[in-house]
């Protein structure tokens, strides 16, 4: 599964899905803390859902980029805040470094994914390991939007890429 970055994925995404503004450079926060900033949102070339957020942590972690599942994310969009309940420095410390030139693939995201488990797991007791052939779908707490606004976005997003691939074909 190819990921893509919003931009690239759609150069007109502001206009097109978030209505002119942009999510980039959203506050990241960890409880009270203010632990980073988004960058960008990467995008699943499949089925044009968004799968991460990619998440400068600037000094917090001496700017270290880190990929943070969508699903963790609580949005604030009136003052452009980002939460992700019950991060802890130590946790972002174990996240695989992300950078421009890196090849996202299933061993990758699972050092991702593996990191950001013990968050959920009290909520979805018995998940044991990870089936070999990874499917988003397997883990939902990880990548189903919980805000409504931000799902409206990806829907709108999705619908406009159906909508040129259609065009093309």
């Amino acid at each position: 599964m190819a990921l893509y970055k919003l931009a690239q994925y759609n150069p007109d995404y502001t206009n097109e899905i978030f209505d002119g503004n942009d999510i980039k450079n959203f506050d990241v926060y960890a409880d009270d803390d203010r632990v980073g900033s988004v960058v960008n949102i990467l995008v699943d070339e499949n089925d044009g859902r968004f799968r991460y957020f990619i998440i400068d942590t600037g000094f917090w972690i001496f700017g270290k980029q880190v990929l943070l599942p969508v699903g963790l994310a609580r949005l604030d969009y009136d003052n452009k805040h980002l939460f992700v309940p019950k991060l802890t420095k130590e946790q972002v410390k174990n996240l695989p470094e992300f950078n421009e030139g890196l090849a996202i693939d299933n061993d990758y995201e699972e050092q991702v994914r593996g990191v950001y488990r013990p968050l959920v797991m009290t909520a979805m007791p018995g998940m044991l390991g990870t089936p070999p052939l990874y499917n988003y779908t397997m883990e939902p707490y990880l990548y189903e939007l919980n805000d409504p606004s931000f799902r409206n976005y990806e829907e709108r997003f999705m619908s406009r890429r159906n909508r040129s691939k259609t065009e093309i074909l």
